[in-house]
Formats: structure tokens, C-alpha cells, sequence
């Protein structure tokens, strides 16, 4: 609790500093910043952390999530609740426009929750709106939803970016030229998007909130890290997320700021359950038992990671303390894997059952030293209790498209997710999302699905705590998922940028609010 106040606090001043600055903003100059290449410039169709940054700033949602992790008004002016919990009827600002000049209306929210709807869509986010029966629009400004039961992360599936009906109505979204040259309402406008070597964005004069200081901002597609820490060094890029072993070395660098803080993440293992060998609780758990995850967050992590014991990171108010983490027990690892089936009958080292041993393809990110790191000391780890490893390093758009539905080629993978400030973890561990969710390792479990279930219809906040705390305990115990840290958010900018507020909501979450003073200004 002590780390949490600390952060928080930090954040605070922060902010009161920046605001307290005599500098005046001026425009101008643009935000260089480095990265992988997103996959789909569309906000119900993306899956992964590149294109979601870029799509954060062209698209806007009807509420958005400020730095102390509330929500507040954003393309809704205001809204309000039934006393039942089931009718949420939205005011809309009427000052909005498409980047193409078009108004937006009401018919956009509605077009756009039918089409994350239609079966047609190729979407992961029909779990978030299941429960609605009907969408309303009253008049061109005002917008009703419907629940069946209550739905306490209503705000936050009402966070998602909107798109515009009058450029996809009878289009097949899953394929539109839109998807790569999009049209938002956001403080930016799509400029290009030139593949494997950038995507730009400009100030959107037109913007209903507060118009960007900066010009632009370019996302340079630089696959390696390695690659990508050199041209943060050498001042080519402005902005890139810093592995924790490259820390120590970026605090050195003089025309950067390093920030540290916590993050709303975590990252795993991943077992594919459609597979009969990780289709077993035993398995998986002897699978997270047989790694020494204390020692890899202090060698790999130096320190700046926590062993997970679930989704639920540590900041978060699902998150139960009296909830440990598997500890490395290599011995109880085998006992669990004999149980299974699994022992070496031959002599030879590696576990088998039914003439088979236990060996696996295991993806990781090319070009990420922290994962090939981790997972070379995993191949150690298996291999001590009798596991062969076989790692395979693909490309970020091969990776995805390797987990993504609907192929789920894989049976073992490390990644990391991105949680939202609403803890509901429907999409990665309720059953209904093993086909075209993020259940990508096709998890079921009763209970777990219960729990889940009551906390997404649970408005109570201590109740419903009281069932996370529940699921958090069952998730660890069960572990879907081998759950391995809960790693600090480590971001490094050029000192050029006045403004920049970090946040465990995104880096980006006040972007329009940045500047460069004039004598510093380079583009």
C-alpha cells in the first residue's frame, strides 16, 4: 500500500508542477517515437499495444480515463444511470466532427456497437456488449443502451473509439482500404501509413477538447529494441518504452528523462489447452512450479518486476494481498507431471508418456532481449525437470497472427497484456472467449467463469472486490496461464517536451497538452 500512496503522490506532483510552470505552451515541432508496426488502424478490430497507441489518438470514445483513473466526458457531455442499473442514456456533445468535416451523431455509436455485433465482424470485443438488449438512438444527440442485467465495466466498453458510419455503412469492415488510412474524430489526423517504415499523424485544428501544441507525431517502425534504445541515445527518437536492462543506462543519458512507474499489465506463459498435454491443471501448474520467477525478476527485471500470482496487478483494487505466488519447487513440479502421466521411462533425461516426450514450441519476440533472456533461463529451468523447450523468435506481425483468432497456431507462448482500469478479465479467462477473444490458450473453468460472471453484474464496490479476491485466488491456484511478473512501466523522452504527465493509464493520455518551447522546437 505504502508503494501505491508513493506513486500516486509522485504522479500528483508531477502534474502540480507542470502546471505550475511559468513556460507559456506554443505550437509547433513533432513527437518522434519508436516502436513495432501496429497491425490495424481500426478501434474494433486491433489486438495489439502498437496499433491501440496510434488508434488512442485519431478515435475517440463517447468517456475517456484521466490520470487518477476515473473517468470523465468525452465525446458524451454527460450521461446517466437508471436506478436499476439497466438503462445508461448518453448526451453527446454536439460539436463534434469526422476528420473528413462530417458531423458526428448518435447513428455512429449505434453503427458502430451493431457492427462489433454482426457475426461477420472479426472483433475480440462482442464479450464486452453481450449483455445489451437494445441500442437506442433517441435523437441525433442522445444515445440509450440498454442492459439486461447490470454491468458494472459499462464505462469502460463505452471508452472505445466510435467509427464512422458514413464511411463503412455497407462496407465489409474487416477488410476496408479504411483500416489502413482511418478517419476518427481525435485531437490527430491520419496522415500515412508507409509499412515497416512509419505512421504519422497531424494536429486536428478542429477538435472539440484541447487542440495538440504539437504538429505531428511520427511512430518510426524499428523492430529491434536493441535498435530502437541506440536512437533514443543518439536523440533520432523522442519516446520508447525502456526494458529494465537497459535502466541504469538511460539515467546516464543527459538530454533524457527516464520515468518510472507502475503499470496496468501482465505478462505469462501461455499453454495452448487445445493441446490434450496442457489440457491438465496438474501440467500447468507444475509448469509455473518449475520456474524460479523470484530470481528472473531480480536478473532480468533487476528488480523492477514482481512475481505475479494473476492478471490483477498490484495497484489495482481487485488485487488480494493474502494471495501469494507459486514458489520455485522443481520437486513438486515432477510429482505433478508424474501424476499426469509424464515420467522418463527410458533413461534419457526428458519425461514421455505413451512413447512421446515432453517437448514444445514455445514463440518469443525477435529482436526483444528481455524475452529471449527469460526464456533461455526457462529452457534451463524444463529442462532440470525433464521439459525440452523449443523456442522459436518471429517477427511482432508473425507472432500475433500466430495466437490471434481465428488460426491459434501455437502451443506456448510469452507475452504480455495490458489491463484496463476497469478489472473485469472476461476477455482472457471466460470460456465464451476461447474462440474469439483473448482466452487465446482456450481456458474453461467453471467457476472461474461464476466469478466472473458475478462481478461484471455486481454494482456493490466491496462486494464486488470481495468476488475478485475470490477469482484471484482461483486463477492463481488453477493458473490458466503460467503468470509470471508484474513489470514497472519505464519510458524515456527527450527533455525537448514540456507537459508529459505519466500515468499507469498510458503514456500518451494527455498528448494534446505536450509542447516544445520555440528554441528547442527541431521539425
Amino acid at each position: 500500500m505504502k508503494i501505491v500512496i508513493s506513486w500516486v503522490l509522485m504522479i500528483i506532483l508531477v502534474s502540480f508542477a507542470a502546471s505550475a510552470s511559468a513556460e507559456v505552451p506554443v505550437r509547433g515541432d513533432t513527437l518522434i517515437i519508436g516502436m513495432v508496426s501496429p497491425m490495424v488502424l481500426n478501434p474494433i478490430l486491433f489486438t495489439d499495444t502498437p496499433s491501440g497507441m496510434i488508434i488512442g489518438t485519431i478515435f475517440s470514445g463517447l468517456v475517456k480515463i484521466n490520470d487518477r483513473l476515473e473517468f470523465e466526458p468525452n465525446l458524451a457531455r454527460s450521461w446517466e444511470v437508471s436506478e436499476d442499473g439497466l438503462v445508461w442514456t448518453f448526451h453527446l456533445r454536439d460539436d463534434v466532427y469526422w476528420h473528413d468535416g462530417v458531423p458526428l451523431t448518435a447513428e455512429d455509436l449505434l453503427f458502430t456497437f451493431e457492427t462489433i455485433m454482426d457475426p461477420h465482424t472479426i472483433t475480440i470485443r462482442r464479450g464486452d456488449y453481450e449483455k445489451v438488449t437494445e441500442w437506442k438512438v433517441v435523437d441525433p444527440y442522445t444515445f440509450q443502451v440498454t442492459f439486461r442485467e447490470p454491468f458494472a465495466p459499462a464505462l469502460e466498453a463505452f471508452a472505445m473509439g466510435i467509427i464512422p458510419r458514413h464511411l463503412l455503412e455497407g462496407v465489409d469492415v474487416n477488410v476496408a482500404p479504411f483500416n489502413h488510412n482511418p478517419v476518427g474524430t481525435g485531437p490527430f489526423i491520419f496522415r500515412e501509413w508507409i509499412s515497416d517504415v512509419h505512421v504519422i499523424v497531424d494536429r486536428n485544428e478542429n477538435y472539440f477538447g484541447q487542440v495538440p501544441y504539437l504538429d505531428s507525431i511520427m511512430w518510426r517502425i524499428i523492430p529491434d529494441l536493441e535498435v530502437r534504445m541506440l536512437e533514443l541515445e543518439a536523440g533520432t527518437i523522442d519516446l520508447v518504452g525502456i526494458p529494465p536492462i537497459h535502466y541504469q543506462r538511460m539515467l546516464r543519458v543527459e538530454h533524457i528523462y527516464v520515468h518510472r512507474y507502475p503499470s496496468l499489465s501482465f505478462n505469462y506463459f501461455g499453454w495452448n489447452e487445445r493441446i490434450p498435454k496442457f489440457d491438465d491443471d496438474r501440467v500447468r501448474k507444475a509448469l509455473t512450479l518449475a520456474i524460479d520467477r523470484e530470481t528472473m525478476a531480480e536478473v532480468v527485471y533487476e528488480g523492477l518486476a514482481v512475481v505475479a500470482s494473476s492478471s490483477f496487478p498490484p495497484i489495482s483494487w481487485a488485487f488480494n494481498p493474502e494471495v501469494k505466488p507459486l514458489p520455485y519447487d522443481p520437486e513438486q513440479a515432477r510429482r505433478l507431471l508424474a501424476e499426469a502421466g509424464w515420467r522418463d521411462t527410458d533413461g534419457d533425461g526428458w519425461l514421455d508418456r505413451d512413447g512421446v516426450i515432453f517437448e514444445f514450441e514455445f514463440l518469443g519476440l525477435s529482436g526483444d532481449a528481455v524475452a529471449m533472456m527469460i526464456i533461455e533461463l526457462a529452457m534451463e529451468h524444463y529442462a532440470a525437470i525433464g521439459v525440452r523447450l523449443n523456442p522459436l523468435f518471429l517477427e511482432w506481425g508473425d507472432f500475433v497472427s500466430r495466437l490471434d483468432p481465428p488460426r491459434r497456431a501455437f502451443e506456448a507462448f510469452f507475452l504480455g497484456f495490458g489491463v484496463g482500469v476497469e478489472p473485469d478479465p472476461h476477455i482472457y479467462f471466460h470460456s465464451s472467449q476461447a474462440e474469439w477473444g483473448f482466452n487465446d490458450t482456450n481456458f474453461v473453468d467453471a467457476r472461474v467463469d461464476q466469478l466472473i460472471e458475478a462481478g461484471r453484474r455486481e454494482l456493490d464496490f466491496e462486494a464486488r472486490r470481495a468476488i475478485y479476491w475470490e477469482l484471484h485466488e482461483r486463477l492463481n491456484e488453477l493458473q490458466p496461464l503460467s503468470f509470471m511478473f508484474h513489470v514497472e512501466a519505464i519510458m524515456g523522452i527527450s527533455r525537448r517536451f514540456r507537459g508529459v504527465v505519466p500515468s499507469p493509464v498510458g503514456f500518451l493520455w494527455n498528448v494534446e497538452y505536450w509542447w516544445v518551447p520555440e528554441d528547442l522546437q527541431r521539425y
